[in-house]
């Protein structure tokens, strides 16, 4: 479904490129309303990977089969900073899920929507932001920080 570096996981958005080789998965998905071009999310998923619960525009959601979801061609648009490896891309703020508590926090670290930062290392998580600062930043804190990769990232 993603490029290999990126689990899927809650949290992750996609943008639907394909609906996949298989005809009978294609037709399935498409019945369903998942369509090229759609942003889906990954809301939760069941036990040993099955089901994957997603949520789409409108506020639909639905479950899909590991292998129903593995057929989608898709490209990320953003995840939690808590699920971005280490070293490149580069990697732009689109949002801070959290209260305001959390978001003053945020200010006073630089880190705020548009922000662009590098992940130095994932344990424990250090950040470089764009004036080159070394950031460190818990886990909790990361999965409520939604990052975009710069390369795809919309000006």
């Amino acid at each position: 479904m993603l490029r290999p570096s990126v689990p899927l996981q809650p949290g992750v958005t996609c943008r639907v490129r394909a609906l996949g080789g298989d005809a009978r998965i294609a037709d399935r998905l498409a019945q369903m309303g998942i369509l090229p071009g759609m942003e889906i999310t990954v809301t939760r998923i069941g036990p040993l990977g099955n089901p994957l619960e997603l949520s789409m525009p409108g506020g639909q959601a639905l479950a899909l089969r590991a292998e129903e979801a593995e057929a989608l061609d898709c490209e990320l648009v953003r995840l939690p900073l808590s699920l971005v490896p280490s070293g490149p891309p580069a990697w732009r703020i689109t949002e801070l899920r959290g209260g305001q508590r959390f978001r003053a926090r945020m200010r006073a670290l630089g880190l705020v929507p548009g922000a662009t930062l590098e992940v130095l290392g994932t344990r424990p998580l250090r950040l470089r932001d764009a004036r080159g600062n070394v950031v460190p930043l818990g886990r909790g804190e990361a999965a409520r920080i939604l990052v975009e990769p710069l390369e795809s990232a919309h000006d």
